[in-house]
C-alpha cells in the first residue's frame, strides 16, 4: 500500500492511499462474509448460503459498495498507527477503483497546529484594587433591612418608609379617564431612588382612598396627566439590627454587634469587586497573549467551539423556539470572531502547559475534592475518583494553574480605587 500526506492550506492536510487488488482482497472477503450472514438465497436458511455462491452472485457489487468503508478503515488505522494529530473528522474527496487492479482514494482533514508561543512571561498589566467606602456598606445594609422588613397599615405616607398601593389611570387633556390606559394595585415605595420625582411628590402625605393627579412626561417627552387613587398605605417596619438578623443575612453564627456585621458586609463586598477585577485581569492576559501570538486555527476546532456557543444560546431561548436558517447564519456570522478567539486561547494555553510542564496532579484532585465534599455530601475520597475520570475537571485544573503561572510571571501594577455608592439619576 502506498500512502502519502500532502500539505494543503493552513492546517488542512490530504491523505492519499493506493491499494493493489491483492491488498484489497482481505477487505473484500470480509465484506462478502458479512453480507453472507444476512442474505437469504433459495434453498438455504438465512446466513447459510455457500460463500462461493454469494461471492459469485454478489461479489462485484459488494466490492464497489464496500470501497468507502475500506477507505475509512485504512485512513483511521493510519492516523492511529502514525499518531497524526488530527482534529475533527476526515472528509472523503476522491475515490477511484480499477476492478481487479487497484483502489485509490483521498481524504481531507485538519491537524492540530504545531504552534510557537512567545512573550508569555513578563506581561506588563494593571489591575484594580477596590477599597469599599462606607456609603456602599450603608446601601447594602439598607437593602438587607428592606428585604427582611414587614408592612403595617397606617393612616398616611409621612416619609420615605412607606409603601402605597394605588390604582393608576391616564387622563386626557380635559381630565377624563382614557379607557384601557390604567393599572390596578401598583405598589410605590417612597424610598425607591428610581421613583420619578413628580410621583414621589404626589405620594407624600397621601392617605387611603385619597386621589391625586400627577403631571408627568411620556417616553416621547409629551406632557401627560395621571390620576393616582391610593387603595392602601403601609408603613415599612424594619428588623432590629441584632444577632438573629446578622445570622439570617450572613449565615454566620459569630457576629454579635452591628460593627461586626458591617465589617462582614464590607469584606464580602470587597471580595465581589476584587473578584471582578481579577476576572478583568485574566481577560486582559488572554487578550494580550492572543494578540502577541497570532496562530492558525483549524476550522474543525473553531466549528466545535461555535457549536458550543450556539448550544448555550439556544438554552436561553423560550422552550420549543426554533431558529430560522437566517437567524442561525446571522448568529454564526456575529459570533465567529469569538469562536476563533477562544480557539486561539485554548491552543495557546495548551502550549504553555506543555512548555512549563503544567499538569493536573493527584494533589490538585485531592484539594478540589476536599473543597466540594461537604457541598455535594460525598466523601472526599469518592469524589477524587469521580474527578479523575472526568477530562473536563482535569482541563479546568490545568487552565487555572496556567493562569496562576501567568499572573505570577507578569508585572502587575495595582491601581487603588475607592468604590462608593452612586445613586442612579
Amino acid at each position: 500500500m502506498d500512502t502519502v500526506i500532502n500539505e494543503l492550506e493552513g492546517c488542512k492536510r490530504e491523505f492519499e492511499a493506493t491499494l493493489n487488488y491483492e491488498e484489497l482482497t482481505p477487505y473484500f472477503d470480509k465484506a462478502i462474509e458479512d453480507y453472507r450472514k444476512k442474505v437469504v438465497l433459495p434453498g438455504f436458511r438465512k446466513g447459510k448460503a455457500p460463500l462461493g455462491m454469494v461471492k459469485k452472485r454478489f461479489g462485484e457489487s459488494i466490492e464497489y459498495s464496500s470501497l468507502e468503508d475500506i477507505a475509512n478503515q485504512v485512513f483511521s488505522e493510519y492516523m492511529m498507527e502514525n499518531d497524526v494529530p488530527m482534529i475533527g473528522q476526515g472528509k472523503m474527496t476522491d475515490i477511484d477503483y480499477e476492478p481487479k487492479d487497484k483502489f485509490t482514494f483521498k481524504v481531507e482533514f485538519e491537524v492540530k497546529p504545531d504552534i510557537k508561543v512567545e512573550n508569555y512571561k513578563g506581561l506588563e498589566l494593571s489591575k484594580k484594587k477596590y477599597v469599599i467606602d462606607d456609603s456602599l456598606v450603608d446601601e447594602e445594609v439598607n437593602y438587607h433591612r428592606l428585604n427582611n422588613s414587614e408592612l403595617a397599615m397606617d393612616s398616611a405616607a409621612v416619609d420615605d418608609d412607606y409603601v402605597v398601593t394605588a390604582d393608576v389611570q391616564v387622563l386626557d387633556e380635559s381630565g377624563n379617564i382614557i379607557i384601557g390606559q390604567g393599572q390596578k394595585d401598583v405598589k410605590f415605595f417612597l424610598g425607591n431612588k428610581d421613583l420619578l420625582p413628580e410621583f414621589k411628590s404626589a405620594l407624600e402625605g397621601i392617605k387611603e382612598d385619597e386621589e391625586r393627579v400627577v403631571e408627568t412626561k411620556t417616553k416621547d417627552g409629551n406632557t401627560q396627566k395621571v390620576k393616582i387613587s391610593a387603595m392602601k398605605v403601609e408603613k415599612v417596619v424594619y428588623p432590629e439590627l441584632n444577632e438573629e438578623f446578622f445570622k439570617k443575612v450572613t449565615r454566620k453564627e459569630d457576629l454579635k454587634t452591628e460593627d461586626e456585621f458591617r465589617a462582614e458586609i464590607k469584606s464580602e463586598l470587597g471580595k465581589i469587586y476584587n473578584d471582578a477585577a481579577d476576572r478583568e485581569l485574566q481577560n486582559e492576559i488572554i487578550s494580550e497573549l492572543v494578540k502577541l501570538n497570532d496562530i492558525e486555527v483549524p476550522e474543525a476546532f473553531s466549528d466545535a467551539i461555535m457549536k458550543s456557543l450556539l448550544d448555550d444560546y439556544k438554552k436561553q431561548l423560550p422552550k420549543n423556539y426554533q431558529l430560522t436558517d437566517e437567524q442561525l447564519d446571522e448568529f454564526k456570522k456575529s459570533r465567529k470572531p469569538d469562536a476563533i478567539f477562544q480557539a486561539k486561547w485554548f491552543l495557546i494555553r495548551e502550549k504553555i502547559a506543555e512548555l512549563e510542564n503544567i499538569k493536573a496532579e493527584d494533589a490538585d484532585f485531592d484539594e478540589l475534592a476536599k473543597e466540594n465534599a461537604e457541598r455535594f455530601n460525598i466523601p472526599a475520597e469518592k469524589l477524587v475518583e469521580i474527578y479523575k475520570e472526568n477530562n473536563d475537571i482535569a482541563t479546568n485544573i490545568v487552565s487555572k494553574k496556567v493562569m496562576d503561572f501567568l499572573k505570577e510571571n507578569a508585572k502587575i501594577t495595582e491601581q487603588e480605587e475607592v468604590k462608593k455608592f452612586e445613586p442612579q439619576n
